[in-house]
């Protein structure tokens, strides 16, 4: 039974030598030696940490990828600034319309050149 077991265990060796002599990467590409916890990560993927928070993969539009917690959470924040300046200009033109229209009335209803020079000052 020994003797099964070790000519076993020189076969498999003899094996994986000989697998690993004939190892061959496709064109275009090179090898790389990685240690415990490393990843490869092509140029065409986008690499995340392991312990990233993301959506779920089929809760975006498969052709434009997925976004994760981190990401999502900047551009959520991007987003809701760029909606108050939106916002603070829609007042500031509400403003200058009512007052383009005051100095317009005024102007109308003026009973001199002088009056309306003083609305428009």
């Amino acid at each position: 039974m020994k003797t099964k077991t070790r000519f076993c265990v020189l076969l498999i060796s003899l094996l994986s030598f000989g697998v690993l002599a004939d190892f061959t990467c496709p064109d275009g590409t090179e090898a790389a030696c990685l240690e415990s916890g490393d990843s490869v990560c092509p140029e065409y993927a986008k690499c995340v940490e392991a312990d990233v928070v993301c959506l779920e993969k089929d809760s975006c539009d498969s052709e434009r990828g997925f976004i994760c917690g981190a990401d999502y959470d900047v551009m959520l924040g991007d987003f809701e600034e760029t909606v108050e300046q939106y916002n603070q200009l829609i007042i500031e033109n509400v403003d200058l319309r009512a007052k383009a229209l005051e100095q317009r009335n005024c102007v109308i209803n003026a009973q001199s050149v002088k009056a309306a020079i003083q609305c428009v000052r």
